[in-house]
């Protein structure tokens, strides 16, 4: 079964719950705390909107890979996964500083703009900053309840949300150390690879997965199989996801290809590129990246050594064989061939994907 088939049906599932859940915490939040909460969840529902839902899916994936029957109550669980997601990259964009996600203003920058509309007290960027920051918190927490109420059992509820739990931390952990590698100088392949393990593979792929088995009630030990498959898969994602961050079309990725030039970010295709560029090309790789007022030219010379260099190659023969790395594991997950086929055709999606 391709993941296509697999994951577009379910997807809309997950919509039609995510609209009732929005609409509920609407009504909710104009009871208790009318000044802030409805439009906290107003921008969160419009943050939300769109998407593959693929980490949602995944939670499903898992579930059934484990012997899990009881589909239609796993729907609120990968809701969770969706708000978790989006949690984590309103969090992100205000780390980032980004003010664009898809073409449409980040959280964090629609409510600056609605500061310098009906306020003048104090700075409207921490006030924007301020207000992501409880958007993606409520999100964190109003998930987590979503596995709490979930129809399943008490030992398996804890158990999927203990493993929510675990890669949540392990996300914030590679986060941390995202922000912590991005003033150190010298960084080695090594170091990116560790952020990529921690912040994208875990939460992206390893996670959703988990949390669908942990509501099987399997063992522990036995969900260890599914590092084999998402850890390198994970890897790959934010390769690919890197390469499209400057050589993807705009218009497919709805980011632009100057962010994470202009953001200096501490990426694969950066780093191999001063491991293996000239003399002449580090030095003018280092002078552009991260210049705020980067010139389409200048753009345009940050692609060139990175190709060059051999770093773009090296980067996408690395996310090739981490690919196939993740197939080795599928057999090791589950016999049904159907779910198989899902395994497979997604590892293929992630490596050659262009949004």
């Amino acid at each position: 079964m391709n993941y296509q088939d697999y994951f577009g049906p379910y997807a809309e599932e997950q919509n039609k719950f995510l609209k009732k859940f929005f609409k509920q915490k609407k009504v909710e939040g104009r009871r208790s705390t009318p000044v802030v909460a409805p439009k906290m969840w107003e921008e969160f529902e419009t943050f939300i909107d769109g998407g593959k839902r693929m980490r949602g899916g995944l939670v499903r994936l898992g579930y059934e890979s484990f012997g899990g029957k009881k589909l239609k109550s796993v729907i609120p669980v990968s809701a969770a996964m969706e708000i978790n997601h989006c949690a984590l990259l309103i969090e992100d964009d205000v780390i980032d500083r980004d003010v664009l996600r898809h073409g449409v203003p980040t959280i964090h920058a629609k409510y600056k703009a609605y500061h310098k509309k009906n306020y003048r007290k104090d700075e409207p960027q921490h006030y924007g900053n301020s207000m992501a920051i409880c958007v993606g918190l409520m999100g964190i927490y109003e998930a987590l309840g979503l596995v709490a109420g979930s129809d399943f059992i008490p030992d398996r509820k804890a158990q999927a949300a203990e493993f929510m739990c675990r890669f949540l931390v392990n996300t914030i952990y590679g986060e941390a150390l995202d922000v912590d590698l991005s003033y150190h100088t010298n960084l080695i392949e090594k170091d990116v690879l560790s952020v990529y393990q921690l912040k994208t593979a875990w939460y992206t792929i390893v996670g959703p997965l988990g949390v669908g088995a942990s509501l099987t009630g399997v063992s522990p030990h036995k969900l260890k199989v599914l590092e084999k498959y998402g850890l390198p898969l994970g890897i790959a994602f934010q390769l690919q996801d890197d390469i499209l961050g400057i050589f993807g079309n705009e218009k497919k990725t709805g980011k632009s290809v100057a962010s994470d030039i202009k953001e200096g970010k501490n990426t694969l295709l950066y780093v191999y590129a001063l491991k293996k560029g000239t003399p002449k090309q580090i030095q003018e790789l280092k002078k552009l990246w991260g210049k705020k007022e980067i010139s389409a030219a200048e753009i345009k010379e940050v692609r060139q050594i990175i190709v060059d260099s051999g770093s773009l190659e090296y980067c996408q023969k690395r996310a090739q064989k981490l690919g196939e790395e993740a197939k080795l594991a599928i057999a090791k997950i589950t016999r049904d061939k159907k779910l198989q086929g899902v395994y497979s055709t997604l590892v293929d999606f992630v490596v050659q994907r262009e949004s």
